[in-house]
């Protein structure tokens, strides 16, 4: 009689190996891991994994960055609770419009630093648009509780995007004054319009390089037009000679 396989001994850390891989590596690590499970007679934890998603782009981008960059992986999430918590004690009328844009601005600040490391792991990869949407990924992840572990595991499989107030949306519904209210709007959008201005002073650099090397590829794309034509000049008359050449034998 055969006996069953063993079971796979830390499917955890399987899983944390399964999200570190290259992008392009993930489907065919699943599988192979689901054939090792049911082999192992582990048919639940099969079923489990094979219902995992393979990762987006900006997901497997922000999951690299827990690996690479844990120290302002740890600083944005540390940022986010702390922003989450002052405009807590905003609507509680117990935080003043100054704690909530400090706060904020430490948010921004990391999730800042955190695009900057990726522009340096993802090299070519990293478009002006993945970095944008990266960037909302980490603002998500900081004050959504579900985001907030899968991006703490490295096991992000979609984008994430802040929806109206964003950690707004995560405060206790209690009684509060129609002041209060307005006064914490007064706060996001002061702290959006910051934003703002920073993301349009970086969208500007961004279109500014871009223009640049349009530029580059053009003066190439004229040179190499250039010496095209002055190949098939070189061709044609490489081809008189042979032809006078073989005349002359």
């Amino acid at each position: 009689m055969t006996r069953p396989l063993a079971a796979v001994p830390d499917l955890e850390s399987e899983l944390d190996g399964l999200y570190a891989l290259p992008l392009e590596e993930f489907t065919q690590a699943r599988n192979d891991l689901v054939a090792r499970l049911k082999k192992a007679h582990q048919a639940e934890a099969a079923a489990t994994v094979r219902g995992m998603k393979k990762p987006t782009v900006v997901a497997w981008a922000a999951n690299r960055l827990v690996r690479e960059d844990p120290r302002r992986v740890t600083a944005l999430l540390q940022a986010g609770e702390q922003l989450r918590d002052a405009q807590q004690r905003s609507l509680a009328g117990k935080a003043r419009a100054e704690e909530v844009n400090d706060a904020a601005a430490t948010e921004r600040d990391a999730v800042r630093a955190l695009l900057g490391s990726a522009r340096t792991l993802l090299g070519d990869r990293a478009s002006p648009s993945l970095l944008d949407r990266l960037g909302q990924t980490l603002r998500a992840a900081a004050v959504d509780e579900e985001g907030r572990r899968q991006l703490e595991r490295g096991r992000l499989t979609e984008e994430l995007r802040a929806v109206g107030f964003g950690p707004l949306e995560a405060v206790k519904q209690v009684r509060r004054r129609g002041d209060e209210v307005a006064r914490a709007a007064r706060e996001r959008v002061a702290a959006l319009r910051s934003e703002s201005r920073s993301l349009e002073s970086e969208a500007r650099a961004a279109e500014e390089a871009a223009q640049s090397a349009a530029q580059a590829a053009e003066a190439l794309a004229e040179e190499a037009e250039q010496k095209r034509v002055e190949a098939n000049r070189a061709a044609s008359e490489l081809a008189e000679a042979e032809q006078a050449l073989r005349a002359r034998r």
